[in-house]
């Protein structure tokens, strides 16, 4: 009746006045503000004296804790609670920091904190305040609230947290911050923490004052041990803050993930799942997959612990299941493709050579790039891993033996000798030779990808609209038209597939600089050892001496002299040194 006044104004006066005799009584102000009218509560709290002020703080306490109602908070209430959180009382000191947390997690009431000095005092506790009664939870509690203040998205560089004028995004705050995880204090301290970080990652400057500093102080070490946490929130949190930082310290991620006595199986199991895709999985595969690629020790741990059979099982399950309908499926399954991906770009190891042909990646991969339900992002990092791949082809392509001078006499042991060579020889001339790669090619020794059946995908993947997946295409094609292997029979074969015309179509959709010169690659060696009707086809396309001469003044460095070089074969090179003469009409 009081708060509907607008329905009976007499009746909403007469209850007003019987409700300010009941807060003669401090347990009715409880019961009015579990029925939600704050008011007197506010107000005794604000102008009360310092007894009822206490009494006031522990009914909000147990308000918000219990009952887990949206409070708006005004300028007047949080100065009071903010005095009280200073408070050397322990009970008052707990319930304002209760409150403050409760308060914080509604959005809206982050400024107001924070103009009435909620950071500052907060920072205070965390970094200055030490009672030995005090116990550790309460550091967990000022650690939240402002990980809930500083996720409302305050602007961080001018949130100042103490008098000598340091701001949240400052090496004083971020440094202090890092060196307060460790493996032993309380899980929600340590998800506080890491969620402060997180936030603060959104902005530029603390971001790279945050991999200076575990990169510097060998901090990265407690975060690698937290993604163990039996709390899955703090697993997923402490991965998340690692993929952040991955794309800046990805190798100092990668070795200290190594150095940590078990971790790299920890993570390979942490993919597998048994019924339902979680946040953690999708998180966990997805930190390997965004470790640099080139990491040989992080590729070598992870082919003993087995980690290739358990990513392809998660790739079946993926293509054939229901799981697919899960939130994190997408990011699943492109975490599964780049962790499974990384491998190829260290076939230079023979430990790591040996486990991709034993599970025929160079088939997976192809599979993978044709497959209709798969993500840009899938097909992307499968052309990416053939292109990997068929650099090694050439090496392992298995070279036919060449016929050396016939001697004029032999003893009967030669004549046996060469007699079994020349069977061998034949038998070896039974094989098909590839091509492109002069020698025996197979999709799973040499990762030939004719063999592989793989020229086709490529080619329909050029016709995409992500630049990304047309760039990892086009590049997974230069490995066939590389200076290596027989470039103008590959050119024939490729050009029996209409490759020119759908290069050039590429060319025609997409501007970006790295995939102009792999199109320009592309053209200039189709313009070099194709035949008539291949030369034909890309000298009467009309789109592309206007590409070319667009390319050659607007592009990069690599991309100008692509041009440059297709326009003088073509003898379009525009004359800069002519004169002309000024004619006035």
């Amino acid at each position: 009746m009081k708060i509907n006044d607008s329905d009976d104004p007499v009746a909403a006066e007469k209850s007003g006045a019987v409700l300010k005799n009941l807060e003669k009584c401090p347990k009715n102000i409880k019961y009015m503000a579990e029925s939600g009218y704050l008011g007197p509560l506010w107000s005794h709290l604000v102008e009360g004296p310092e007894e009822v002020q206490m009494e006031m703080i522990s009914y909000l306490s147990e308000l918000v804790l219990y009952q887990e109602v949206t409070i708006e908070i005004t300028e007047s209430t949080s100065g009071v609670l903010i005095k009280m959180v200073r408070s050397c009382n322990t009970v008052v000191h707990k319930a304002a920091l209760d409150v403050l947390v409760q308060l914080s997690s509604h959005h809206p009431n982050s400024k107001v904190l924070v103009e009435a000095g909620a950071v500052l005092v907060m920072v205070e506790e965390l970094f200055i305040r030490k009672i030995d009664d005090e116990p550790e939870s309460y550091k967990a509690k000022a650690a939240t609230a402002l990980a809930n203040i500083v996720e409302s998205g305050i602007d961080p560089d001018t949130t100042v947290v103490n008098k000598e004028g340091h701001v949240l995004t400052s090496k004083y705050c971020i440094y202090n911050f890092v060196c307060m995880l460790k493996c032993f204090v309380p899980d929600d301290f340590n998800l506080s923490i890491i969620r402060l970080l997180l936030a603060l990652t959104a902005f530029a400057k603390p971001l790279d004052v945050m991999v200076s500093v575990v990169r510097e102080n060998h901090r990265g070490h407690a975060i690698v041990e937290l993604m163990s946490s039996p709390m899955e929130a703090l697993s997923i949190a402490a991965t998340r803050l690692l993929i952040t930082l991955s794309a800046h310290i990805g190798h100092t991620i990668a070795e200290r993930l190594c150095k940590t006595q078990g971790q790299p199986g920890r993570l390979v199991r942490s993919i597998s799942h048994a019924r339902q895709i979680t946040e953690r999985h999708a998180a966990s595969v997805t930190l390997l997959s965004r470790l640099p690629h080139r990491n040989i020790s992080l590729n070598l741990a992870l082919v003993q612990e087995g980690a290739v059979a358990v990513l392809l099982s998660g790739i079946e399950e993926m293509q054939s299941s229901a799981k697919r309908r899960s939130r994190y499926a997408v990011q699943y399954m492109e975490g599964l493709v780049g962790s499974l991906v990384r491998l190829t770009a260290t076939l230079y190891n023979p430990t790591v050579l040996k486990e991709v042909m034993d599970h025929s990646l160079a088939s997976v991969l192809t599979e993978l790039l044709a497959g209709a339900a798969g993500s840009a992002e899938v097909q992307r990092l499968a052309a990416v891993g053939l292109e990997n791949l068929s650099y090694q082809s050439i090496k392992l392509s298995q070279m036919l033996p060449e016929e050396g001078p016939r001697p004029k006499k032999k003893t009967m042991l030669k004549r046996l000798m060469t007699t079994r060579a020349q069977g061998n020889k034949t038998l070896q001339h039974q094989q098909p030779v590839c091509p492109v790669h002069r020698g025996v090619c197979s999709t799973v020794t040499s990762f030939c990808l004719l063999e592989a059946g793989t020229v086709e995908g490529l080619l329909g993947s050029l016709e995409s609209d992500s630049p990304r997946v047309v760039e990892a295409a086009l590049g997974a094609l230069c490995t066939l038209v590389d200076d290596r292997v027989d470039v103008e029979r590959s050119v024939a074969v490729l050009a029996e597939l209409d490759a020119p015309r759908r290069v050039l179509g590429a060319l025609r959709q997409h501007r970006e600089n790295v995939l102009w010169q792999k199109c320009f690659c592309m053209v200039d060696k189709f313009l070099a050892h194709g035949d008539d009707r291949c030369v034909r086809e890309v000298t009467g396309d009309r789109v592309l001496p206007a590409a070319l001469v667009s390319a050659f003044h607007k592009g990069d460095a690599g991309v100008k002299q692509a041009a440059e070089g297709i326009l003088t074969r073509l003898h379009r090179m525009p004359d800069y040194s002519a004169t002309y003469m000024s004619v006035e009409i």
